[in-house]
């Protein structure tokens, strides 16, 4: 059952890479571009964790795979996760008392610094937020699906930055929206939040952090196998994909004394002018890698209506060098102006940067060196001048709701924004065949 609703999860979201898509049987699902989910699942750990972090002696994986800790210490990942599937198995003894963490943003600080999804002996008890597969100290399951010590429990958490569901035992028990959960000592509803956890809220909190278990917390022990993790974005079949303006820019409109490919095939701008596409894409899938230096600032604009006034009239995913800044609307990653991404993870000056922005229907998102970072639905931005949250818009950019603006356009890069390039290469863009129905409007 868990690896059944594992797949089916993962077959949805693979649609769009981000998205939960109802599909009806008759419909094409939009797999082409994507590696197999089932290809990119891999242990959380490593087969013998060699791919984690934790104090020697603390854990030990036996010849079943199953892990144990003989230490209060928690193991984890060495790599950070945003977006991704995670399953495993684990058996409690009577009393167990552990945690599945995830989006840990200090391993030292762990209990204030991370979401903790509690692993607890409680079988036949009422739900509260202290209990298995609550997420700890903040909100209760919706049951108690956990099974009697001894007993094997699967669970399943898919996390899509701030979203995050919990499967436990086959039933959907737990689901949170951290950018909800403003306050950092009340829940939305207006229920008390542990005290030890006020230190700041989970919305002012980054989605994106190491994953880890508790350890031998207490004397009762702890059971592990089977852990896997499927990240996403999933990997793209780049060679499904075609150049967007074409080896030697026949498929672009440009100025040529301003806009050069080089031998290797990288893209360069000696002034702010645009290079367009010179066909309008609609559902599409764009790949590119950039190069920022020190305080550029450049655009990818996508579903432009008008070349010749297109900042009013198109929507641009930033290309900025933001190495090391708290992120904002005008930040790499973000849709200028009206969406702010989740995270930064733009490289430092003079390193290549590789984004992908997915546009289905009315929404828009942008992937930043492997990281989900940025999500837009344009049907939620209802007014010209104002976002959801209340921010205002630049005032350059105002003229229709996103709500109403056309989802067809122009492609374009920007041009030399200021006295600092940015240069690009590999720009690929993959079309939605016109069959195929990849999202509800």
């Amino acid at each position: 059952m868990k690896k059944m609703i594992l797949m089916a999860t993962v077959a949805f979201l693979s649609l769009t890479a981000f998205w939960t898509v109802q599909a009806q049987p008759s419909q094409t699902i939009m797999t082409e571009p994507f590696v197999s989910p089932q290809d990119q699942e891999k242990p959380l750990f490593g087969n013998n964790l060699e791919e984690a972090d934790f104090p020697e002696g603390a854990w030990s994986i036996n010849e079943d795979g199953e892990m144990t800790a003989t230490e209060d210490q928690v193991i984890w990942t060495k790599e950070k996760y945003a977006s991704f599937v995670c399953s495993f198995d684990f058996k409690l003894s009577p009393h167990t008392n552990g945690g599945f963490l995830i989006q840990c943003s200090d391993k030292e600080n762990w209990i204030p610094n991370t979401i903790e999804i509690q692993l607890l002996d409680d079988y036949g008890q009422e739900p509260n937020y202290h209990s298995c597969g609550s997420i700890y100290g903040f909100q209760a399951p919706s049951e108690n699906a956990t099974k009697q010590p001894g007993e094997w429990n699967s669970m399943t958490v898919i996390c899509m930055g701030r979203e995050i569901q919990i499967i436990l035992n086959g039933k959907m028990i737990n689901r949170i929206d951290t950018a909800e959960w403003t306050d950092n000592a009340k829940s939305p509803s207006g229920t008390d939040i542990e005290e030890k956890f006020h230190g700041h809220s989970l919305a002012s909190a980054e989605p994106y952090g190491y994953i880890g278990f508790q350890g031998l917390h207490g004397n009762a022990p702890m059971i592990i196998r089977n852990a896997k993790i499927i990240p996403f974005p999933l990997e793209l079949k780049l060679d499904k994909f075609d150049s967007l303006f074409g080896p030697n820019l026949e498929n672009a409109e440009f100025n040529p004394e301003i806009w050069s490919i080089d031998a290797d095939g990288v893209l360069h701008a000696t002034k702010d002018d645009v290079i367009w596409s010179k066909e309008k894409y609609e559902d599409f899938i764009l790949d590119l890698e950039f190069m920022n230096t020190k305080g550029s600032n450049s655009g990818i604009v996508i579903q432009c209506t008008d070349k010749a006034n297109w900042i009013p009239n198109s929507f641009e995913v930033q290309v900025f060098d933001s190495f090391g800044r708290k992120v904002d609307m005008s930040d790499c990653g973000a849709i200028y102006g009206r969406c702010a991404p989740l995270f930064n993870v733009c490289k430092a000056p003079g390193e290549w940067n590789r984004m992908t922005v997915f546009c289905f229907k009315n929404r828009i998102g942008v992937c930043l060196n492997g990281e989900l970072t940025t999500m837009m639905d344009k049907s939620l931005w209802k007014e010209a001048a104002t976002n959801p949250d209340g921010s205002e818009v630049f005032s350059w950019l105002v003229n229709k709701a996103p709500c109403e603006t056309e989802n067809a356009g122009f492609l374009g890069l920007q041009g030399l924004h200021g006295n600092e390039p940015v240069v690009y290469r590999n720009v690929k863009i993959w079309q939605v065949p016109k069959e195929t129905e990849a999202a509800p409007k």
